[in-house]
């Protein structure tokens, strides 16, 4: 798969991950490791979506080029 297709799919892919119907779902007063469940579920997508622009720029400087 190219980096182009990579990060499109990753945007449609997160953005649905940050709507509004499924922020409500961690939306809760629970705790994980002490800290509130919303705060981990946003953290952990930040982290696949920083994980996935990294792998797609390596893809293009592997590559030589888009």
């Amino acid at each position: 798969m190219r980096a182009t297709g990579l990060l499109c799919a990753a945007f449609v892919f997160f953005a649905a991950l940050l709507v509004w119907p499924l922020l409500t779902i961690p939306n809760r007063p629970v705790l994980i490791l002490g800290i509130p469940a919303l705060v981990a579920y946003l953290f952990l997508v930040w982290a696949a979506i920083v994980a996935a622009i990294a792998i797609a720029t390596s893809r293009v400087d592997r590559d030589g080029g888009a």
